[in-house]
């Protein structure tokens, strides 16, 4: 059985692009902050050349496993 033209160009397609992650981040949350803890947080982003994200993740992962000792 023939795979119609557009099948087709959807299986290509498919192909394409970015490969999936093995353990993709696809869990999100969201915090508020008030204006001194904001600007705490740009500045050691900008001392540390890190991103908002990539300091919330390694400051979350700390905690949690200081409090497993």
């Amino acid at each position: 059985m023939k795979k119609s033209r557009q099948s087709l160009l959807d299986d290509i397609l498919a192909k394409m692009g970015r490969p999936k992650a093995e353990n993709p981040a696809d869990k999100r949350i969201t915090i508020r902050l008030n204006g001194e803890e904001h600007e705490l947080l740009l500045e050691y982003t900008k001392n540390h050349n890190m991103t908002m994200t990539q300091v919330v993740k390694m400051a979350v992962l700390e905690k949690l496993m200081a409090d497993q000792k």
